[in-house]
């Protein structure tokens, strides 16, 4: 009561106010670290999903949930709601639960990691992406992201900073809780300090994450190294009409995503319908010279003329050097042969530069020298680089690489030969004789399918070591290679086979083969399974094995 008379009504109302306003979003805030932690970290561990990756994107959240949820506040709520009419004070509170807050700095520390992570396994992982989408649905997410959740942790210690800040500022200065008020934000502000440069990436992220969402959580958006400079409508110039059709466009740090608006009750979304990297891609001004700001982006993937926004793309073209090599330069399409020293294309000179002559005779075709436009389109020779219309270039054997005619020639010319070369040259075969092998000897063999077949086995002494399988000794005819590194050996029990003769098998693994082998006796059983373990484990054995005689025919 006599704090309370040092107080105005007026005081005393928007000090409560600030306690309410600290209690109810710290109960928000309970509730999103309990999702992060009860049901992200806790189904995707149950999913399957690695401890390693668990503890790398959530890092020590369970360790603050615990600190909110049974201490931080509990005591608030029972301050706040209780007693705040006979002990009105929160700075002995959080001036004695402060030091706890310094565990934010590990999650601070990790917090690039943890999206990148998130990022990987969403791309990479099917049950990862099925279970997070999942939870996502849920009511308890508010229609957010796993990434939007994971920042309040980072946002939460500023947010104490400023609402301390206030409370000290509306605190007479000789209020009981003025000292602990003040102690607490020393403490806090230390532990924000951690959290502030980590913001200012945040700020970046929010963006991408809301760009991540309009494009329905497909496209690789959130990750640190991007950068989004710019977005905004701009109208697609038809190629067979010449008709305006409208289009979204966001420009990164390495590449264009080019969408098509979708309509939707809830905001705007968009449908990515291509993805053009920067790397290689070339920019023409004017290319319809009846319509004002037109441009074109001629990428690997797709060529595109846009009109509005090259104003925007020339004010922000400084911001990267990607950028800067992307537009400034005049890239060639394949990455073979981009130029040493770019040119910008604005320079104005009355003699020509070599580099400036290069690019003059990349406006033409080498094939029949007309001039390139929209719809005469501009590629680039594989093997030399020249630029060369559809109409003239050839296509390789796999109809994606184009070269010119004369590169085309050549190439077939260069096959022929090889062939010639290759059909000349004899066959050469593993040489199996007894000094160059660890184990040989003739063996029962069946192949998964087949029947049992006897054949010469040898383990050469040459790494890596190498299993060969072939009808005999002397015939290298038809001989298979199977690497032994990482092999599967083991012993079958007798009474498995049907074929009485057949006995002291052993079953050998490796990728998509399975054979199984049978030996004379025990004792060679025994060899074989010896040497081919260690082989399959990576040893090399101590001493050179000595090769096993050739048994009687009988065998």
């Amino acid at each position: 009561l006599k704090q309370l008379n040092c107080l105005t009504c007026s005081e005393a109302q928007k000090l409560l106010n600030i306690a309410k306003e600290l209690l109810h979003t710290e109960e928000a805030y309970v509730k999103r670290l309990n999702l992060l932690d009860q049901v992200f970290c806790t189904k995707l561990t149950e999913a399957g999903i690695p401890q390693e990756v668990i503890t790398g994107i959530f890092s020590n959240i369970s360790s603050i949930y615990c600190f909110h949820d049974k201490f931080l506040l509990p005591e608030l709520k029972t301050r706040i709601t209780g007693e705040w009419d006979s002990n009105p004070r929160i700075g002995d509170i959080l001036q004695k639960l402060a030091p706890f807050m310094k565990m934010y700095g590990e999650y601070v520390k990790n917090f690039d990691r943890a999206m990148d992570l998130v990022n990987t396994w969403t791309q990479r992982s099917s049950q990862f992406k099925s279970v997070v989408q999942n939870i996502q649905k849920q009511d308890v997410c508010g229609n957010l992201t796993l990434q939007h959740h994971m920042l309040e942790p980072v946002q939460r210690i500023p947010r104490y900073e400023l609402l301390l800040k206030d409370y000290l500022k509306k605190l007479p200065s000789d209020a009981p809780d003025q000292k602990d008020a003040a102690k607490a934000l020393e403490l806090i502000s230390t532990a924000a300090n951690h959290s502030n440069a980590a913001i200012r990436k945040m700020e970046k992220m929010h963006k991408l994450l809301e760009v991540y969402e309009r494009l329905g959580g497909e496209e690789d958006i959130v990750n640190p190294a991007n950068e989004l400079i710019k977005e905004g409508h701009i109208k697609k110039m038809s190629a067979k009409n010449g008709t305006a059709q409208d289009r979204y466009l966001y420009l990164f740090n390495n590449m264009v995503l080019y969408c098509v608006p979708k309509l939707r009750l809830m905001g705007q979304k968009f449908s990515v319908r291509e993805r053009i990297d920067i790397a290689g891609m070339e920019v023409q001004e004017n290319v319809k010279q009846n319509l004002p700001h037109t441009f074109a982006i001629i990428g690997k993937q797709r060529s595109l003329e846009l009109q509005v926004i090259i104003a925007t793309i020339e004010r922000h073209k400084q911001n990267s050097e990607t950028f800067n090599k992307a537009f400034i330069s005049s890239f060639s399409r394949d990455d073979d042969h981009v130029p040493d020293s770019p040119v910008s294309p604005h320079s104005r000179s009355t003699d020509q530069t070599p580099m400036q002559k290069k690019e003059k005779e990349k406006q033409t075709c080498k094939g029949c020298n007309e001039s390139f436009n929209f719809t005469k389109r501009k590629h680039h020779c594989k093997t030399c680089g020249a630029a060369i219309c559809a109409k003239c270039s050839k296509t390789s054997d796999n109809k994606t690489s184009r070269v010119c005619p004369e590169c085309f020639e050549a190439s077939l010319t260069v096959e022929n030969h090889t062939d010639q070369r290759r059909k000349a040259a004899p066959e050469r075969q593993p040489s199996l004789t007894a000094e160059n092998c660890l184990l040989s000897g003739y063996l029962q063999v069946q192949e998964k399918g087949k029947s049992w077949t006897k054949m010469w086995v040898a383990v050469t002494k040459t790494e890596p070591v190498v299993l060969y399988l072939q009808s005999s000794a002397q015939d290298p005819k038809g001989s298979r290679g199977v690497p032994l590194q990482g092999l599967e050996v083991s012993l079958v029990p007798s009474g498995t086979n049907d074929k009485s003769d057949i006995k002291h098998m052993f079953r050998l693994s490796h990728a998509q083969q399975t054979f199984l082998l049978s030996a004379q006796d025990a004792e060679l059983q025994t060899k074989w399974v010896d040497i081919l373990s260690k082989a399959a484990r990576g040893e090399t054995p101590t001493e050179a094995q000595s090769s096993l005689t050739e048994h009687r025919k009988s065998q």
